[in-house]
């Protein structure tokens, strides 16, 4: 699974928190963190691939690869910082396949070996309308360009998502009546059904726009939260040190500092040490390891902290 970060706008607070009369202590962190996006789903942590049907019609399946591009690179800049690590693959259509069942989805899931996929299922595009040709002010270096005419192209589109990695374990589906919009230009004379068949050239790149929209109704929604870095004041640098880069957000370095520490004799500060990577973890976007970590935590010696953080992970990571 790729790594990915839950939080963002990360907000300190310096205020020292006794957990007992004694070392240790804890300091708090308020990062704003990744919710479920608006359809519900909760994509943060997981890898995903975007799937589009072909057909026998070209014009529709320019159409389903362009909007499937742009749907996946929206969802890449939302969820993995722009890096092209969404899968992108096409699939023939068959007449007799029902592409919202659950078992096709399943299949597509353990063929691409992501945990989410997306399923753009063949779209129907509608008869261009055109506009009136418009007269452009100003030179125009070609008689050919010297008017322009508004094109719109209506579309229907469904969308089945399914999530491996969601405990509802169903198929979701998104439909959409759109249009979509253009421009050709012209010397003013040329007919509406040349200029219809000049707008279908646009599809691609108007398609691709179309998909980026669509991906809004998957994208991150945010919420600030507060989680809580233990450490152990006077004690071993370790502790001041890993302290340090968890409150700068340095997590590699901080686990380098809190490594060694869960090897104590201590059974109290090999705990806090586990709970402090497992806080690491998901701040890294690794919420299985950090689950790992709080077990290790819980086994040593349950620290009243590790409840809220496990609820958090499971909350944040969808598990």
């Amino acid at each position: 699974m790729v790594k990915t970060s839950f939080f963002r706008g990360l907000a300190l607070s310096s205020v020292l928190l006794a957990i007992a009369s004694c070392a240790p202590q804890a300091f708090v962190i308020r990062p704003e963190m990744r919710t479920a996006s608006k359809s519900g789903l909760n994509l943060a942590g997981k890898s995903m691939a975007v799937v589009y049907l072909t057909g026998d019609e070209s014009r529709v399946n320019e159409f389903n690869a362009s909007i499937a591009d742009g749907f996946a690179s929206r969802l890449e800049e939302d969820y993995f910082g722009g890096d092209q690590v969404i899968g992108l693959f096409k699939m023939e259509s068959e007449k007799a396949a029902d592409y919202s069942a659950k078992d096709t989805l399943v299949r597509l899931v353990m063929e691409s070996g992501k945990d989410v996929v997306f399923l753009f299922d063949l779209p129907e595009l509608g008869t261009p309308t055109v506009g009136t040709p418009m007269k452009i002010g100003g030179r125009r270096k070609s008689a050919d360009s010297t008017y322009i005419t508004s094109v719109t192209i209506p579309f229907t589109t469904k969308v089945y998502v399914y999530d491996s990695m969601n405990k509802e374990d169903k198929v979701l589906g998104f439909n959409g009546n759109k249009s979509l919009s253009t421009e050709v230009y012209s010397d003013g004379t040329v007919g509406k059904d040349n200029v219809a068949v000049r707008s279908l050239q646009a599809i691609p790149a108007i398609a691709e726009k179309a998909g980026s929209l669509a991906a809004n109704t998957f994208l991150s929604t945010w919420k600030q939260d507060y989680f809580q870095v233990i450490y152990y004041d006077g004690a071993e640098s370790a502790w001041n040190r890993g302290a340090e880069y968890a409150y700068s957000f340095k997590w590699d370095k901080a686990i380098e500092e809190w490594l060694p520490l869960t090897k104590s004799k201590n059974e109290e500060k090999r705990a806090c040490a586990a709970y402090d990577i497992a806080l690491a973890c998901f701040m890294s976007g690794m919420p299985d390891l950090a689950l790992e970590w709080l077990d290790r935590s819980d086994k040593d010696m349950p620290v009243s902290l590790s409840k809220d953080l496990r609820r958090k992970i499971k909350e944040y990571s969808g598990r």
